[in-house]
């Protein structure tokens, strides 16, 4: 109540405690009247409601929405195929990377020492090939010799039995070229075998050759395994070795992230009767307020997401409740759209996606 209402309603008591008839001459005081301005306000507050009422329920009927969305993309953790020291750090946290850049190396002295040792082995196998060919030549010559002796002998004796029958020699020179022949034959065989046992030790020296160029191979694989580099181009991570640290094999050293990224909304099974792939997106960034970018649905996954947990849920236990669902949703952001936004937009970073239903 106003001062005023208040003063006169006092002023009314006092008179009409003095004089009962002067309350008839106290003025009465006015209700206060709604005005237009007002009345137009609420009716265009009304309006404007059930506007975005009606345009609220369109949008429910044709668009599936959801706020289980985030981006992501391929995250590729650099790690070393052995353990060794690190010698040298050429890289940044938070900086780009071409694939095939190196990012590390470790200390390499350890495997060179491999690598000099399986090259002087693979050099001794090829000594070993070189003085078998050079024995098998050297057998081949003294086949040759054989051959020739064996054959003067085989006509010496032949002639030899020959005149034996006629009496025409004795029986000392017989005996002697007999003798020549079995020599020669026998000496024509060893050589022969000599021959075959180098042919055999030459097997055996290519044999220890390719043992030696094996291990040579995989001494400088492993020497090059010293040298780590970029597994694609991107973006890279926190680095969490230093120069000095011994790192084993399979430790995350940094992680390299690939500019492509997509959306990977999770949607409620019952939104899926009417979703397809090629159906339009329109996607809101949580960390780009105001900004809206649009995408298309590329692909289903194959299953819920309950099925790819690590402990999936037994509903055959006897205590079932039912629980709706979730499908992963493949969204590929339009270029056009991220254009200008490519490095704000990171694997990790909270979405809102609405599909429109066709």
């Amino acid at each position: 109540m106003s001062q005023l209402a208040k003063s006169a309603t006092i002023d009314s008591e006092a008179a009409s405690a003095l004089d009962p008839g002067a309350i008839d001459d106290v003025p009465e005081i006015a209700a206060p009247r709604r005005t237009p301005v007002r009345q137009i306000v609420v009716i265009a507050l009304l309006v404007a409601g059930l506007i975005w009422a009606v345009r609220y329920a369109g949008h429910m009927l044709t668009h599936a929405e959801t706020d289980d969305a985030y981006i992501t993309g391929y995250v590729h953790q650099v790690t070393p195929h052995l353990g060794g020291t690190v010698a040298e750090v050429l890289v940044e946290q938070n900086q780009n990377v071409k694939a095939g850049d190196v990012l590390f190396r470790l200390d390499p002295r350890d495997h060179q020492a491999k690598v000099d040792q399986a090259t002087a082995q693979l050099a001794q196998s090829d000594a070993l090939i070189a003085y078998a060919h050079a024995q098998i030549a050297d057998a081949a010559a003294k086949i040759d010799q054989s051959q020739a002796q064996y054959t003067k002998a085989e006509s010496d004796f032949q002639r030899v039995q020959e005149l034996a029958k006629t009496k025409v020699v004795s029986k000392q020179e017989f005996d002697s070229a007999k003798a020549a022949f079995d020599s020669a034959k026998a000496n024509l065989v060893s050589t022969k075998a000599s021959a075959q046992a180098m042919s055999s030790a030459l097997l055996v020296a290519q044999a220890q050759r390719q043992n030696s160029q094996s291990s040579l191979d995989n001494a400088k694989l492993q020497l090059s395994y010293n040298t780590i580099t970029a597994p694609a181009s991107g973006h890279t991570s926190k680095r969490s070795a230093e120069v000095g640290a011994y790192v084993q094999p399979g430790q995350a050293l940094i992680a390299v992230v690939e500019p492509d990224v997509w959306i990977e909304a999770n949607f409620k099974e019952t939104q899926l009767a009417k979703m397809r792939a090629g159906q339009t997106a329109e996607i809101t960034v949580d960390a780009l307020p105001g900004r809206e970018f649009t995408g298309t649905v590329e692909s289903f996954s194959p299953a819920s997401g309950a099925q790819f947990a690590m402990l999936p849920a037994d509903n055959a236990t006897g205590n079932f409740t039912k629980v709706v669902q979730r499908v992963p949703v493949k969204i590929r952001m339009d270029a056009e759209s991220i254009r200008g936004f490519e490095e704000r937009l990171r694997p990790g970073l909270s979405t809102v996606v609405s599909v429109r239903l066709k």
